[in-house]
Order: structure tokens, then C-alpha cells, then sequence
């Protein structure tokens, strides 16, 4: 497989199984549904280099937007992304951008502790684009948002701890990139 092929490769596995899983949704009511789509967010932060995670998750974004149902529940579309998803959609992006780089700090990514946090760190992200988001549209306090999030906790911790027991079994054979701070 040449260099392309393995790069292009990498960069489309994620978004196509976002789009995979986008059925399997848990409706919480005015909230955007409880998915998958954050563990894989996650890995492919975890599993990526920084431009690839960006551009894997940019195309994700930009394939819901001009309308194919890979968004959750099957949907797609530019009404549907800027209903109630684009600020978490946005947050994909950028956390996905946050571990790979974190990642690739050799001393946070030496013990179990340091990759939980920056995989919380990058739930925050997503929480915190996707809160603002539905504030702006909504006319709404941010605060009162986040409130409404805790329903998403649980679930969220369990895609962290199995985006980190999927990164821990294969990180021998993931490429890092030097980064210096």
C-alpha cells in the first residue's frame, strides 16, 4: 500500500464508522441523542496524527452538511446541522485536534492518568462547543445547557475508558509525531 493510500485510508476509517453507527442513538429529549460518535472522536485523536485527525473529522462534518445521513439517527443536511448539532460537530473537530497533538507530548502520554484527562479535557471540548451552540440558538444561559448535560456523563466515561483500552492495547503501532512545548 503506498504512502497515500495508507494516509487516505486512515483519514476516511473514522468518518465512515461515525457514519456506521449513526443509527444507534438514545433520544434524551431536546438534547442532541446520546451516540457513538464521541468514542470515535476520540480514537481517531488518539489513533491519528494532528492533520489527519482534523481533516478526518472536517470530512465528517462536511458530509453531513451537504446531506448524507451519517449525523445520528441517519440523518444529514444543513438544516439538520444547524438545528442543534453544529456546535457539537464543531467540537468534534477540535477535540479530535487536542488529543492528537496531547498525544504526541511524550510525557502525557506515558501513563493511564495523563491520557484520561485529556480524553475528559476533550469532552469538555465537545460539551462546551455544543453547550455554547445551543445557547446562542437557543437564547439560552450556557450554564443551564452544561446543567442538562449531566445525562451524558455516564456514557461518556465509558466511551473514554474504551477509547483508552482500544489506545492502550495498539499504541505500540501507532506513529508519533514530535512535538515540543
Amino acid at each position: 500500500m503506498t504512502s497515500r493510500t495508507k494516509d487516505l485510508t486512515e483519514i476516511a476509517i473514522f468518518p465512515a464508522l461515525m457514519a456506521a453507527t449513526a443509527g444507534i442513538v438514545i433520544p434524551i429529549g431536546s438534547l442532541p441523542p446520546i451516540t457513538l460518535q464521541t468514542l470515535f472522536v476520540l480514537l481517531a485523536g488518539l489513533l491519528l496524527t494532528p492533520k489527519k485527525a482534523f481533516i478526518s473529522m472536517s470530512i465528517y462534518v462536511l458530509l453531513g452538511m451537504i446531506g448524507l445521513p451519517i449525523l445520528s439517527g441517519f440523518t444529514g443536511g444543513l438544516g439538520v446541522v444547524l438545528s442543534k448539532s453544529l456546535g457539537f460537530l464543531i467540537g468534534f473537530i477540535i477535540a479530535a485536534y487536542f488529543v492528537s497533538i496531547m498525544k504526541n507530548i511524550n510525557f502525557l502520554n506515558k501513563n493511564h492518568v495523563s491520557v484520561f484527562v485529556i480524553l475528559v479535557i476533550a469532552n469538555g471540548i465537545i460539551y462546551m462547543s455544543g453547550a455554547a451552540y445551543l445557547a446562542f440558538v437557543g437564547g439560552t444561559s450556557i450554564w443551564l445547557i452544561l446543567k442538562g448535560f449531566s445525562l451524558y456523563v455516564v456514557g461518556d466515561l465509558l466511551k473514554i475508558s474504551v477509547a483508552m483500552y482500544a489506545y492502550v492495547r495498539i499504541r505500540s503501532h501507532v506513529t508519533y509525531e514530535r512535538v515540543s512545548i
